[in-house]
This record gives structure tokens, C-alpha cells and sequence, in this order.
């Protein structure tokens, strides 16, 4: 994703654009990709890199899922918890 930070003029801005790709980030591990996208599409981002961060997004909370679940089964010895 290519980001062109110089467009972002203040820290105000800064701060603003990467609270509202959090937001989008968390609209996606709740499954509600439409919201994500409608953030992302008005912050200036093609359907392409859309498409790439929302599966991005859903492979990293997907590969956290399978971690807590291992642990949930018992498949995670206890002194790795630690």
C-alpha cells in the first residue's frame, strides 16, 4: 500500500487517516467488510489495494483465531504459556 504522507499535512491529519484505518481494521475482524470498505474508499484507496488489505487483515485475525484455539484444545504445552 502506498502511502504518500507529505498529502498529510498536520499531525491532526496524520492522526486522523491512521485512526480511521484502525476503525476500518476492526470492521473487517467483525466481519463487516462493507463498512471497512466505505472507509477505505473514502479515505482514497483503490479497490485494488482495498481488496488487499481486507485479506491481509482476515489472514492475520484468522492465524490469531487458530493460536487461541490450539490453546483452548490443549495442544499448546502449559509451560509455553508462561
Amino acid at each position: 500500500m502506498e502511502l504518500k504522507l507529505p498529502e498529510l499535512k498536520s499531525e491532526n491529519q496524520k492522526e486522523l487517516f491512521f485512526r480511521y484505518l484502525s476503525i476500518a481494521e476492526h470492521y473487517i475482524s467483525t466481519e463487516n467488510v462493507k463498512e471497512a470498505e466505505k472507509i477505505l474508499i473514502n479515505l482514497g484507496f483503490s479497490k485494488k489495494i482495498i481488496k488487499s488489505f481486507v485479506k491481509t487483515v482476515q489472514n492475520h485475525v484468522k492465524a490469531e483465531f487458530s493460536d487461541m484455539q490450539e490453546i483452548m484444545m490443549g495442544k499448546v504445552p502449559k509451560r509455553l504459556l508462561n
